[in-house]
């Protein structure tokens, strides 16, 4: 029906159950709610419209009810009701219909990691065997993959905290370039955890924590270096994200599929979330750390970070990268559950010294630079004296 049709049929209907008397907050909702649905339903309503549309109802059924003498406070709000009802009803049931999709798809997430997991740990166990037959070099170099193909999933595999914990006490342990070592080690598990899923809010905030917390634990537990670790984890922390976030502009298809607006916002403020993660780490750990970590948050706060303008170059990219790409109505909320607590502890001892291995091959790759890029400079000044 047109809008004239539907001023009829509500005057019409209030007319009908005055006559009979009973008239009801309940029974005028009802009449009201079916007259606006279907004329929301066969005119095709816009969105801009339809304040007209329910201005015209109410004032029609309050009129009717005037005439009637009804017009009390709860027959008014039954017809006000009625009408608003008539134009959200079914909108309301598509998204009700949308979020119990969203919770099965959830949950089949869940079931899907869990066996990835799984799969991937039977995978490693049969390598593990196949290295165990072998000797020698090779034995050796099978062995060094299946370690970095964990170091790889540590998130997947429930290691990532064990993982910083052991690799910042063996680098504590060895008493050599602690800082460098550890922003290494936070560097390299924080982009590799964050790789693993998809990249929002939330994944942000639980990764640095755990990286953070996890090498201040390790730092507070060795009982020295506590300042060299705060400082190398917070720096290696931060490098992680901002490696993360370059990745966006190229691979934002794959890292992120999820509605735009959102997206640009989440990166807009990643500043924000790994400053109050930062803080958050910094609250339940000992005097030290506490005053090291606060002191770099709110300097990083002063400052114009290089986090806060990748955010915003690399928002600009994504957004421009995502305008054909579709909604992620999967979330990624579910954890893998039952992980034996011994064999992550085991497996990640193997997965810290890696780490510290790795980070150590940096640091020297990063040290020989320096030294041949001084001697070509040496060189350079040689030829232009001579």
């Amino acid at each position: 029906m047109n809008e004239t049709q539907m001023k009829a049929q509500i005057t019409k209907e209030i007319k009908k159950v005055k006559d009979v008397g009973k008239i009801t907050a309940e029974k005028i909702s009802d009449i009201i709610k079916a007259a606006v649905s279907d004329t929301f339903d066969e005119t095709k309503t816009s969105v801009k419209n339809i304040s007209h549309l329910i201005k015209e109802a109410v004032t029609t059924s309050v009129k009717g009810l005037d005439e009637a003498e009804k017009e009390t406070e709860i027959i008014i709000k039954g017809a006000v009701e009625g009408a608003i009802n008539g134009v959200c009803e079914k909108k309301e049931l598509a998204v009700k219909t949308t979020r119990n999709k969203i919770e099965e798809m959830e949950t089949r997430l869940g079931d899907e990691k869990n066996n990835l997991e799984e799969i991937l740990r039977k995978s490693l166990e049969g390598a593990e065997e196949s290295g165990s037959l072998l000797s020698g070099g090779i034995k050796k170099r099978v062995d060094a993959a299946i370690v970095d193909i964990k170091l790889k999933n540590t998130e997947l595999l429930g290691l990532t905290e064990n993982t910083v914990k052991e690799a910042v006490k063996h680098a504590i342990a060895s008493g050599k370039d602690i800082k460098e070592t550890v922003s290494h080690i936070a560097g390299n598990i924080t982009k590799k955890a964050l790789e693993e899923g998809r990249l929002n809010r939330e994944r942000i905030k639980d990764v640095a924590e755990k990286v953070l917390s996890s090498a201040i634990t390790a730092a507070q537990e060795s009982g020295k270096a506590v300042k060299e670790a705060s400082e190398g984890a917070f720096e290696g922390t931060k490098n992680g994200i901002e490696s993360i976030m370059e990745s966006v502009g190229d691979k934002s298809k794959k890292i992120i599929k999820s509605d735009l607006t959102k997206t640009k916002k989440d990166i807009k403020t990643i500043e924000a979330i790994f400053i109050e993660s930062v803080r958050r780490v910094a609250s339940h750990s000992e005097k030290t750390a506490k005053e090291i970590l606060a002191d770099l948050a709110d300097k990083t706060e002063e400052s114009s970070c290089a986090v806060k303008k990748k955010a915003r170059r690399m928002a600009g990219t994504a957004a421009e990268k995502l305008k054909d790409t579709g909604k992620d109505v999967a979330r990624a909320t579910a954890e893998a559950a039952g992980k034996a607590t011994r064999i992550v502890a085991k497996e990640a001892v193997g997965l810290g010294k890696r780490s510290v291995d790795v980070a150590r091959g940096a640091i020297s790759g990063m040290w020989k630079g320096a030294v041949d890029a001084l001697d070509n400079k040496k060189d350079s000044q040689k030829n232009k004296n001579d």
